[in-house]
């Protein structure tokens, strides 16, 4: 049995895991680091001070985790007191002897701008979604990215009006010399590229115009993200 309890310090995330790391727990591990991750923390420390491994499945399971998080949010996995061998200084991955040493460092990391708004799933959010990415791109000194922010915000948005019907969460970060788009909602169906059945261009033109994109299953719905990196021209009939 493991039991895990989440504590959020901005600005990283630390999940407290007791118990027994096995097949099983690992997964309702996973199931958690996601929720947690949703929130885009700047990182994640996992305490496994009160873990044990019943098997040596662990390594693995923190380099997927690791690979997946760097991704998106780009939040790095510090792991404190792990109960077996942990590579360290790999794939996103920081070991510390204990728990205070892992915040310690959690806690000297930048912080990333970010603007976010709750919308209901009308229609009329997807203007709101382009105006706050205007508005954010400049706040970021970043307003070369502004036409295609816009546009990656509005297709997230309308994907989730379309599709989700539930009430969103739209949130811009600004990640290095990109921004991140990423819109959670509360549908757990992950979502796919436009086929011939769909109506418009949908994530078929995320996923031409992003640098990157993906989705995150959460306990409570998902997260769908794409990263604006590259000014590429934007058609006014695609706003």
């Amino acid at each position: 049995m493991l039991v895990c309890h989440v504590r959020r310090q901005q600005p990283y995330a630390v999940i407290a895991m007791a118990g027994t790391l096995d097949k099983d727990s690992l997964i309702q591990a996973g199931v958690t680091l996601a929720d947690c991750l949703a929130d885009q923390p700047e990182a994640v420390v996992l305490d496994l001070s009160d873990a044990r491994c019943a098997d040596d499945r662990l390594p693995g399971w923190l380099h997927r985790a690791a690979v997946g998080a760097i991704r998106w949010p780009g939040a790095p996995i510090i792991v404190a007191a792990p109960p077996c061998p942990v590579p360290d200084g790999q794939d996103g991955i920081a070991v510390y002897d204990d728990l205070a040493e892992a915040e310690k460092a959690a806690a000297v990391l930048p912080v990333s701008p970010r603007r976010s708004v709750t919308l209901p799933p009308t229609a009329a959010s997807c203007a709101r979604a382009r105006d706050l990415a205007q508005r954010a791109c400049t706040a970021f000194g970043l307003p070369r990215l502004g036409q295609l922010t816009q546009l990656l915000a509005s297709e997230l948005t309308a994907n989730a009006v379309t599709h989700a019907r539930t009430e969103m969460e739209l949130t811009l970060r600004r990640s290095g010399e990109s921004v991140i788009v990423a819109v959670r909602d509360g549908d757990p169906r992950l979502p796919h590229e436009a086929g011939p059945e769909d109506r418009g261009a949908g994530l078929e033109l995320v996923s031409a115009m992003a640098t990157d994109w993906g989705s995150l299953l959460t306990s409570a719905g998902k997260v769908v993200w794409a990263r604006a990196a590259v000014d590429r021209p934007v058609r006014a009939a695609d706003l």
